[in-house]
């Protein structure tokens, strides 16, 4: 029995095909260092290249039996490498946005507790200035707050819709004069 060193590449597939372990070895030994090489030049990163060669080797024993190569082996291999790193480009790439995305939120959020903090007391502060309100003048600004135009408003509340606008005015003339030194005592302290 001849060496498997001189079986073509084509003769090596087929008995692959058959799970010959020698002709995979053979293959392995043939195009290991070509696509390792490729791939280390393309990622710059020696284990990630490896690990792309040994995972393509890997799918190809596993998947021996239902293997169809129209081309040759070598040029299969290379393609397989190709979109290999580009998966891998791809991957850190996306990885890579994700840490700027997050390193950008948490300079952000640096500062933000401390705003965070300042706003929940403040919307608390609206809130029980809201509830303050005379009852009808509550309806109208929540419904306004909602987005209901004053018309839809009017309809609602079985009003007119210049009652509407004295109502939603009435709220926001008490909220500003009840907010508005609040307001400008959270901005003198920072």
């Amino acid at each position: 029995m001849a060496s498997y060193k001189t079986y073509t590449d084509g003769e090596l597939v087929k008995l692959l095909q058959q799970s010959d372990e020698q002709a995979f070895t053979e293959l392995y030994l043939r195009y290991w260092d070509k696509l390792f090489y490729l791939a280390a030049k393309k990622l710059e990163d020696l284990p990630a290249a490896e690990s792309i060669v040994q995972d393509i080797f890997l799918e190809i024993w596993k998947r021996r039996g239902s293997l169809i190569i129209k081309s040759n082996i070598g040029g299969y291999l290379v393609v397989a490498v190709k979109y290999r790193i580009i998966n891998e480009q791809a991957r850190r790439y996306r990885r890579y946005q994700l840490e700027r995305h997050l390193e950008l939120n948490i300079s952000e959020a640096d500062h933000s507790t401390e705003q965070w903090l300042a706003l929940e007391e403040l919307q608390e502060l609206l809130q029980q200035r809201v509830a303050r309100l005379p009852e009808r003048c509550r309806m109208a600004f929540g419904y306004r707050e909602a987005g209901y135009t004053n018309r839809e408003i009017a309809r609602l509340m079985d009003i007119s819709e210049k009652t509407v606008e004295m109502h939603v005015d009435r709220a926001l003339k008490s909220l500003h004069t009840g907010l508005g030194a609040i307001i400008f005592l959270f901005i003198s302290a920072r």
